[in-house]
């Protein structure tokens, strides 16, 4: 019994002392949101205790890998990949918050935007620049990639990235250089990204040639390759312009891959056919489908390693002394002032090198809406200095917008504006614009809004319209005038953090009234000082499903600057939705409007669709004070990312539009001067913009004069008209 014992302990021993290593090869496929199933594999081969020599990567497999390869672990890409904002990623808009609330809005007043350079319509190599997820991979990898000198053979784990020079038609496989813009131009799907450009040559998705990069991963000498490949089988079922693309290159390399396989001992295949390639909202099932297989595939790895125990490369990344920026450069800028760069850049000559601070300049640079795509690049002018080169790529300054717009009270609405941006490189921005529907108006305007450290914005606008009205009498409609208005605005804004701002102008214009109620009327000349000041940290600017805003509206009609009036107009309005449940939201809005003097009529309060239950225009008093609130049931989504939600929203609201006076000390009852509606709503987002069915009651139980009723309103498009 004692022989049989050590003759078992010796072979233990020898089998740990004289088992051959195995280095091991690891090829990740591309796949768009597919690939994230290769976060799930990765977690099971290091729970196995399966390691890398080295790892070559395409597209996904690219990112995946490539990260992984600088020293991150499986679980921590697995955090970053569940909580990315894809929608924020993969779009060429700065996140939210980043712009100023004015730019913001701006940003998003139109349906169709186009750049355009001397009057010619421009368009992109690709629709999306990739300039978020440039951010997050320069916040990951800046650092890595300088410690371990821009060679791919010194990160943690040996590294190689696919390409294809969509020029020449050739592969390009990259060892050296930046990480990030080798994983850029690895992930650039073409006509949907924007190439990357390296070294002067334009490069695009390596899945153009080689879907599963199994042979650059032969240029480690490994003894056993292990591949992952994330490719839908089957029918397709393309929703998103992503979908087609990458299903294209699964088309383009479907005979590839086959050749590829081959130079695998192990092909790990997670089941993603119930996936499509735009599915980044469904990363956790996706990780979940790359675990199993992975776990599938355990007992054929280890029959074919038979005991061999794979050679584990984690070096180490040995940390160097940051260097002196000796020259801080641009290059691209054509119409910018680098006099107003160098202001608002803080990576300062003769500091030592901090890329926390450099990645930050990046991020305030793309922020200013100037720039198509910003990067750095690093040129070391002795052993202990670099000059910092922002790589820059300005817009075409030029624009075309159109609005589209329908309600069922204007009926349909277009709006369009052509102007110039970034006047003699200021930022500032020419336009005129013109609305047909109601109202009928063009506007020639001059705007800045806040530009680098520049806090301040401005416009200027002048105007001429002609906006056509509704008259209601108790609840009844009796019949339609026009307010004819020509004037001009100018104002100074100031920027209050992230999600505030106020201005402070002089505001003027001519108005005249047509039309069978209001012939009595004659022309008026308002002219006076305004003030606005507006928070708004809501997450959607048209449907948000939290935040708050609010508004605050000041003017004062002055006779000392001709006008025909005195009297001081406030108005106050607000929203704020609270979610209280992944399903459910609570909608809480209110508005205050109060004049102390002579007020003109055009400038009485006017319910358009903030009030349920009642038409738009069927309140045009001196006063008004609203109170409302809602519950909005989210009943779907009609995109796998979480764009196009579907609400049902059940809506209440009170109203009194008689003067506070009269509410304290008036004869009549306060049930009298007291207005209430509940109402229905369907509510979506939509790519022409918002869309709302509502369908509300007004002054229910209510006796004559006031008999009320049912009021339907259906609206879709953005809100482009500007409000004077």
């Amino acid at each position: 019994m004692v022989v049989v014992k050590r003759a078992f302990l010796f072979l233990l021993f020898a089998s740990v002392v004289f088992a051959q290593p195995v280095r091991i090869g690891l090829a990740l496929s591309g796949g768009a949101a597919l690939g994230l199933a290769h976060i799930g594999v990765l977690k099971v081969l290091e729970e196995e205790g399966i390691g890398f020599i080295g790892i070559a990567g395409n597209s996904m497999g690219s990112l995946v890998g490539g990260v992984y390869a600088a020293g991150y672990s499986a679980a921590q890409i697995e955090s970053i990949a569940l909580h990315a904002d894809w929608n924020r990623l993969f779009s060429s808009q700065p996140s939210f918050g980043a712009q100023y609330l004015p730019e913001r809005q701006q940003a998003q007043r139109y349906v169709v935007q186009l750049r355009q350079r001397n009057f010619v319509p421009y368009l992109p190599s690709g629709l999306v620049p990739l300039q978020n997820v440039e951010f997050l991979l320069n916040r990951l990898l800046a650092d890595i990639e300088f410690h371990t000198g821009y060679d791919f053979d010194s990160l943690p784990i040996p590294y190689r990235a696919v390409a294809v020079d969509w020029k020449a038609g050739k592969r390009v496989i990259l060892r050296q250089g930046r990480l990030e813009q080798a994983i850029r131009a690895s992930i650039a799907i073409p006509g949907v990204f924007s190439p990357e450009v390296i070294d002067g040559v334009e490069l695009v998705d390596g899945g153009v040639m080689e879907y599963m990069p199994v042979e650059p991963v032969l240029e480690f000498e490994p003894d056993f390759v292990i591949a992952v490949l994330t490719m839908r089988r089957g029918e397709a079922r393309e929703a998103s312009l992503i979908d087609v693309a990458s299903r294209s290159l699964d088309l383009m390399g479907f005979s590839r891959v086959e050749e590829e396989k081959r130079l695998a001992d192990v092909v790990i295949e997670p089941d993603v056919s119930k996936f499509l390639h735009s599915d980044f909202a469904r990363a956790k099932e996706l990780i979940a489908a790359g675990e199993s297989a992975a776990r599938a595939a355990l007992p054929l790895i280890r029959e074919k390693l038979q005991g061999r125990t794979p050679v584990v490369m984690r070096r180490a990344i040995r940390v160097r002394m940051l260097p002196v920026v000796k020259v801080v450069r641009f290059e691209g800028t054509r119409r910018t002032r680098e006099s107003l760069l160098r202001r608002e850049v803080r990576t300062r000559e003769g500091a030592r090198l901090d890329f926390d601070i450099l990645l930050s300049d990046l991020e305030r640079l793309f922020n200013s809406s100037l720039f198509e795509d910003v990067n750095y690049r690093l040129e070391f002018t002795g052993v202990d200095t670099v000059a910092v080169v922002f790589e820059l790529s300005e817009k075409p300054y030029g624009f075309y917008l159109l609005g589209l717009r329908y309600d069922s009270y204007d009926n349909v609405v277009v709006g369009a504006e052509i102007g110039e941006g970034n006047l003699w490189g200021t930022g500032a921005m020419a336009r005129v614009a013109g609305v047909l529907g109601n109202p009928n108006e063009l506007r020639l305007g001059l705007t800045g809004t806040k530009v680098f450290n520049l806090p301040f914005g401005y416009r200027l606008d002048w105007f001429l319209g002609r906006e056509s009205r509704n008259w209601w009498q108790d609840g009844v409609f009796s019949s339609s005038y026009f307010v004819n208005y020509n004037g001009a605005v100018a104002a100074a804004g100031y920027i209050l953090g992230r999600n505030g701002f106020f201005n402070l102008g002089v505001q003027g214009e001519k108005v005249s009234y047509a039309g069978v109620v209001v012939d009595s009327l004659k022309p008026e000349l308002v002219i006076g000082p305004m003030f606005t000041l507006e928070f708004n940290n809501q997450d959607d600017i048209y449907l948000p499903r939290r935040g708050l805003r609010y508004k605050l509206d000041l003017f004062y009609s002055w006779p000392r600057l001709k006008s025909g009036r005195e009297n001081l107009r406030v108005d106050i309005n607000g929203e704020q939705v609270v979610p209280l449940f992944s399903f459910l939201g609570l909608r809480l809005f209110g508005g205050l409007g109060w004049a102390l003097g002579d007020m003109a009529f055009s400038n009485y309060f006017r319910n358009r669709t903030e009030l349920v239950g009642f038409a738009p225009d069927e309140w045009t008093s001196e006063q008004r004070l609203y109170l409302g609130g809602g519950l909005r049931f989210k009943l779907l989504d009609f995109s796998q990312q979480g764009n196009y939600p579907l609400y049902l929203e059940l809506m209440a609201n009170g109203a009194t539009f008689s003067p506070p006076e009269t509410l304290v000390f008036g004869e009549n009852e306060i049930l009298d001067m007291l207005h209430w509606g509940v109402g229905v709503g369907i509510l979506s987002n939509t790519p022409l913009g918002p869309a709302k069915a509502v369908v509300g009651l007004g002054n229910f139980l209510k006796k004559p004069p006031h008999p009320g009723g049912v009021r339907v309103f259906i609206s879709l498009g953005r809100e482009f008209r500007y409000q004077r």
